[in-house]
């Protein structure tokens, strides 16, 4: 049983995109095990790196939490630098929704600390071992795992050439969908797609195929509006 008069403890972890707690509090010279969590984290959570995987968990186990410490005081223990994460404001690697509501879970209650640990197992958490730094930068590893094609960049390269790519899908006479890959010029590529194809598909199948055409090429692509160096 817990008593929502003495201050809690919860270990976050992540695994194979499963976040995992435990609450647990003090009991004399023992730290005891209040309850357990296991939770399926969503699809688009369980695609990111492990650092974000990591901050959606601990956002995950600090609700299921809450059901128990009832506004008390916790302090959550977690292997990486998730509060870093959420105070990167340029950073595109969250939604606005889900930055807004993971800050919201983790920065601006006042019943949460932070606290990144070494301690990676519950046996080490609940036998109260001692936190040790943690040399990890969530922050560089997230933006490794993101700028991991260097040659790729947001801004139209100089002296390159400029092919243009598009997609769609429209129904008129029946559903149809086609790409088209040209420069200001003239046409390098264009062709039908099969029938059940999105324009989001087809947009994407463009610019994929004028990746794949240019190899070895200098080019900025650009498609509706957004440039590719």
């Amino acid at each position: 049983m817990s008593d929502v008069s003495k201050p809690f403890f919860l270990f976050s972890h992540e695994k194979q995109g499963i976040a995992l707690g435990i609450l647990a509090q003090d009991l004399g010279p023992y730290r005891r095990a209040v309850t357990y969590f296991s939770k399926q984290m969503d699809a688009a959570a369980k695609g990111w790196p492990g650092c974000l995987r990591s901050t959606s968990a601990v956002a995950v186990t600090i609700q299921e939490a809450r059901k128990f410490t009832l506004g008390q005081k916790m302090t959550v223990l977690v292997s990486h630098t998730v509060s870093a994460v959420l105070e990167v404001k340029e950073g595109h690697w969250l939604s606005p929704q889900r930055f807004l509501k993971y800050q919201a879970i983790l920065v601006e209650q006042d019943d949460v600390e932070i606290v990144v640990t070494n301690i990676v197992n519950p046996a080490s958490f609940l036998s109260g071992s001692m936190v040790e730094p943690v040399i990890h930068d969530c922050l560089e590893a997230i933006k490794v795992t993101y700028s991991s094609r260097l040659d790729l960049k947001d801004t139209p390269l100089e002296n390159a050439e400029t092919w243009i790519t598009d997609g769609s899908s429209y129904v008129i006479s029946g559903r149809h969908a086609g790409y088209v890959v040209t420069t200001s010029r003239e046409v390098i590529e264009s062709g039908p797609l099969t029938t059940n194809t999105s324009a989001q598909k087809a947009e994407v199948t463009a610019l994929t195929l004028a990746l794949e055409l240019a190899e070895g090429k200098l080019i900025s692509t650009r498609t509706r509006g957004m440039h590719y160096g």
